[in-house]
């Protein structure tokens, strides 16, 4: 069969209505389905089956963009459920994108539509291994944010990479859980869960994200092309992070596969994270605000060098606007 004719047979696939919302060209997003290995029209069939969609369309957010569904959930989910009728051990994935960037809400639909299916998928985040209340103060004190979380080594890392080589090498996970909103929006551990699912997706805002090795040329040489005018502390403190990312790296190392929700432009996280904790206030009644929101903005830009926040190796990179709305697609099969 010749190359003309594979597309026409893929133009007639998918419809308008779906086609109308991609930012992207219809020929990168059918290179983008081969790359994952995913005949596009058994996907097509598969998630559009009056079924599916009844489920489907239980856990969306009203208006839930074509390209959102098409292009990242739906490509992303099939290769979960492809990961559990292939590959007879339990498995990691990581998933990694800046807070406010829609990782969270995406989690909460794998894991709500894994269990109408009766699926062996779960999602967990970084977060929940965040230390203790008393811990976490004490390691976060003197940082130049003045957060109370949320950068590396505010984390339990022996407990999680214990907790995932007792997973991978059983099956069974145990996990403690984070909440937010504890001692007025600085956060605590909240219980303790036992899961046994046979994929497991970490989701973090650094998940995969590696020290650099020109931190001193980044930091005192490239300042004004990033517009962040670093203080001296953060600087000193920035090296700090650098060493803590290195211990990191040997969670990385037990991913299978490494997905990437990229920002188009850094800046995004001053909208994406005010509308996140915005949420918060309004379901829990706590969140950052003001000079607190503010504050744990800048960590977000300066804790960790943008270039290697925006560069994660990961194996599929899904990049999206500030509105969300997706602009490019790669795996590592296609670089495009």
């Amino acid at each position: 069969m010749k190359d003309k004719d594979i597309k026409y047979e893929f133009n007639d696939i998918f419809p308008k209505d779906i086609r109308k919302d991609f930012l992207f060209s219809y020929d990168n997003y059918r290179l983008f389905l081969e790359g994952l290995s995913i005949n596009p029209l058994l996907f097509y069939q598969s998630w559009s089956d009056v079924k599916m969609q009844s489920i489907i369309h239980k856990y969306w957010k009203q208006n839930q963009k074509s390209d959102w569904k098409w292009s990242l959930t739906f490509p992303f989910f099939s290769l979960l459920e492809n990961y559990l009728n292939t590959i007879n051990k339990p498995i990691i994935i990581g998933f990694s994108g800046l807070p406010g960037s829609g990782k969270s809400t995406l989690g909460l639909w794998i894991d709500s539509v894994a269990r109408e299916l009766s699926l062996d998928i779960k999602v967990i985040s970084l977060d929940d291994f965040y230390l203790p209340g008393q811990e976490m103060d004490l390691a976060m004190k003197g940082n130049p944010w003045n957060v109370p979380r949320g950068f590396p080594g505010s984390h339990s890392l022996d407990l999680l990479d214990q907790s995932l080589d007792t997973f991978l090498k059983t099956g069974v996970l145990t996990s403690p859980t984070f909440d937010k909103s504890l001692r007025d929006g600085k956060g605590d551990r909240s219980g303790w869960c036992e899961l046994q699912p046979k994929v497991l997706i970490l989701e973090g805002w650094f998940v995969g994200c590696l020290p650099v090795s020109d931190l001193f040329k980044i930091d005192y040489l490239e300042v004004d092309k990033f517009n962040l005018f670093l203080s001296q502390s953060e600087k000193n403190y920035r090296s700090l992070i650098q060493k803590s990312l290195l211990e990191y790296s040997t969670i990385w190392d037990k991913f299978h596969k490494i997905w990437h929700l990229k920002s188009s432009d850094f800046n995004n996280i001053i909208l994406w994270k005010s509308q996140q904790e915005n949420e918060m206030i309004k379901l829990k009644g706590s969140g950052l605000k003001g000079n607190n929101l503010s504050d744990f903005i800048r960590m977000i830009q300066t804790a960790i060098p943008q270039q290697s926040l925006s560069f994660i190796n990961s194996d599929t990179t899904i990049e999206i606007n500030q509105n969300r709305r997706i602009k490019y697609l790669k795996t590592a099969k296609y670089h495009f």
